[in-house]
């Protein structure tokens, strides 16, 4: 099962607690054993402030008996305090051995600790009382016993482990009701994306209402629902468009073979239908090889068969090839530019042959079209511009679209079905390049850009004329 956001937010909310937790404990505990140990220091240097000017006072083995007793009634019962007096003359030791069994007589004055196996362990003063004419060294050891002050840290332990364990605890439960309170626009964001109703394509994501991290969010989702509904309508439009191609020539095959099979017609009115069947399947195998480049192309197919080719000179062998619907406007064609690069060869004869129909489709009569060859930084620019009637700009970009046409009308789409300019866009595609259209003062150019690495030094880019015939 797949954790909820609210559940792992409470987890981390509650570690963060715990290790926060953790650390001002230990700071707690080490800062009051720091305290006690300092509180055992101060009451030992307090009992040595009242007990070594005695020590120094009595010199005499005799008066030393007066220490001894002053030490036993300083001994309380529970031998919480205990006194040592260690030295090389015997008639001066107090106190017997050390608990421990070691000689503390060599030990460096100031604080220790006595370690006890089985028993709490001794903090102790050590002081050294010099010798006097009469008197040898004496080491002054004071020890106070670790118990109380070990029973108080283990009670603080005690509680601070407590303390955390029920910190934990509030901080999981405060942590998952912070967490599900937190999150309830994400729960209203997605009981909206939920109820969005099925059919209803302008519907969107109120986004008013939430916080800045989720207003992005649902931005974004919205727009992924724009492109949708886009490419719904698009999908919706191509459809269309495919039928209505595809009908006119199918009806007229049915309407042609009904006719035909409703009257006698001899061996050429015969030949005549067929011929005319032939020239309608032709066209609807046209739309349909066309629809398939434009599949593969969109799909990410590149293009493969790549040649070292002069633009120039195929731009010649493409106008030659188009030069008997180019005399009949009584248009020339002018090329200028010129590289040498790799590309598909057939592909760039089929995107500049559609841009060429185009433009002699729209051109003035008796004008010159021109074709552009341009090589910029990292790609080659291959434009072709006409005299024309001028685009408006809702049509201009759209016209690279499928089936799209700027008269609603159809005009003449018994001979073109509204592909030429789609074919230009997935060429352009599959080299890497993009398209582009302009109309500037009575001048159309559209063109397309080819993505290839110079095999060669650019041509001087002198404009050459290359009448249609």
């Amino acid at each position: 099962m797949k954790r909820s956001i609210a559940t792992r937010l409470s987890w981390m909310f509650a570690l963060a607690v715990v290790l926060i937790m953790s650390l001002s404990a230990i700071l707690l505990r080490n800062s009051l054993q720091e305290s006690l140990k300092e509180q055992m220091s101060t009451e030992l240097n307090l009992r040595h402030v009242v007990l070594d000017p005695i020590l120094l006072k009595y010199q005499t083995a005799e008066e030393w008996a007066y220490i001894r007793h002053k030490l036993d009634d300083l001994t309380p019962s529970d031998k919480r305090v205990r006194y040592w007096i260690l030295g090389s003359d015997e008639r001066y030791i107090y106190g017997g051995a050390m608990p421990d069994g070691q000689d503390w007589s060599k030990r460096h004055d100031g604080p220790a600790v006595m370690d006890l196996t089985d028993k709490p362990p001794l903090f102790l003063m050590i002081k050294t009382i010099p010798a006097s004419t009469i008197r040898p060294e004496l080491r002054f050891i004071i020890g106070l016993d670790y118990s109380p002050f070990g029973i108080t840290l283990g009670k603080f332990t005690k509680t601070l482990v407590l303390s955390s364990l029920l910190g934990l605890l509030l901080a999981a439960l405060v942590g998952y009701w912070v967490a599900r309170f937190g999150l309830g626009p994400v729960r209203m964001l997605s009981h909206q994306a939920n109820n969005l109703p099925p059919g209803h394509s302008k519907q969107r994501l109120d986004a008013s209402a939430l916080p800045s991290e989720l207003y992005e969010l649902a931005i974004s989702f919205n727009g992924a629902l724009s492109r949708q509904e886009a490419a719904w309508r698009q999908l919706e439009g191509f459809n269309a468009n495919v039928a209505h191609e595809l009908r006119t020539p199918l009806t007229n095959l049915i309407v042609q073979t009904q006719v035909a099979l409703a009257h006698e017609q001899d061996l050429v009115e015969l030949q005549d239908l067929l011929q005319s069947n032939l020239e309608e399947l032709q066209r609807m195998g046209g739309i349909v090889n066309d629809m398939l480049f434009l599949a593969g192309a969109e799909s990410g197919q590149r293009a493969t068969d790549l040649s070292n080719v002069s633009l120039h000179e195929e731009s010649l062998k493409t106008v030659d090839y188009l030069e008997p619907a180019l005399l009949g406007k009584g248009i020339e064609v002018s090329i200028q530019g010129d590289m040498d690069i790799l590309i598909d060869r057939r592909l760039f004869h089929r995107a500049l042959a559609n841009l060429l129909q185009n433009a002699a489709r729209y051109a003035n009569p008796q004008s010159t079209i021109t074709i552009s060859l341009i090589q910029e930084v990292n790609q080659v620019a291959v434009s072709v511009s006409n005299q024309g009637d001028s685009i408006d700009e809702t049509h201009l970009q759209r016209l690279f679209e499928r089936f799209y046409r700027a008269d609603a009308a159809r005009a003449r789409s018994d001979t073109h079905h509204g592909l030429g300019l789609s074919i230009v866009r997935a060429v352009a595609s599959m080299h890497g390049g993009q398209v582009f259209a302009r109309s500037e003062c009575g001048v159309n150019t559209f063109g397309f850009t080819l993505i290839s690495e110079p095999s060669s030094s650019p041509f001087p880019l002198a404009p050459r004329s290359s009448p249609a015939r």
